[in-house]
């Protein structure tokens, strides 16, 4: 089974549109993990690759629900969607992947 991150949008999302009971919620961005060894430089690489790429395109798709005060920045978001994916990491993940260059890839 594949390890993957949940990020909770509880924190950016206003109430009325966090409530899991309407089909029209924002969903949650999703990030697989399990395949991903954070001892291993090109897979902490691999990482920072793949929030990047997944705070992109959800910000591209989801701005407008997450962040519709800031509509007219969507970097915002990003660094926030990133932030998140950081947080839901494992302790022992965040550990590792901090100690690296790679952190200000997604910082």
């Amino acid at each position: 089974m594949s390890l993957s991150l949940t990020l909770a949008l509880a924190l950016l999302l206003p109430p009325p549109l966090s409530d899991p009971r309407d089909p029209s919620a924002t969903p949650d961005m999703r990030i697989v993990v399990g395949d991903l060894d954070f001892a291993r430089a090109a897979h902490l690489d691999e990482f920072a690759r793949r929030v990047q790429s997944a705070s992109r395109a959800y910000c591209d798709q989801h701005l407008e629900r997450v962040m519709p005060a800031r509509m007219d920045d969507p970097a915002l978001c990003r660094a926030e969607m990133r932030r998140l994916a950081y947080r839901a990491l494992p302790l022992e993940h965040q550990r590792q992947f901090t100690g690296t260059e790679r952190f200000r890839a997604i910082r």
